[in-house]
């Protein structure tokens, strides 16, 4: 299953993707895949294993929190990226905005646009 996206291009925008089914993490990063801009990408299953994958970037421009996180988990998360990370824009689908692909991708395009500025 596919876990990342990895741009030859160093200076590709980076996203971290806080998911928990391997199915719609693929789905996801499929997704992002389709944008007409070079991305690196990381899907990450747990809480946990977000944080450690963002301790492990020089940087990070867009961290999408999925539908499965909670108020406490979306909490902890946007506190440790305003620590490490605190240029890093945020998306939360379901939450900011209806869950659906469209939604998402149109989202991701105007955060990654607004990171550039």
């Amino acid at each position: 299953m596919l876990s990342e996206i990895i741009s030859a291009n160093i200076n590709a925008p980076v996203i971290v993707i806080f998911g928990g089914s391997p199915i719609r993490r693929e789905e996801v990063l499929k997704l992002i895949e389709s944008i007409e801009i070079e991305i690196t990408a990381y899907g990450v299953l747990s809480e946990e294993e977000g944080l450690e994958m963002l301790q492990t970037l020089p940087h990070v421009n867009l961290v999408l929190i999925g539908g499965r996180y909670t108020t406490d988990q979306r909490f902890r998360i946007k506190n440790f990226l305003i620590k490490l990370m605190p240029k890093a824009l945020i998306t939360e689908p379901g939450w900011d905005y209806p869950y659906n692909n469209d939604n998402i991708k149109e989202d991701v395009i105007k955060k990654l646009a607004a990171t550039k500025l």
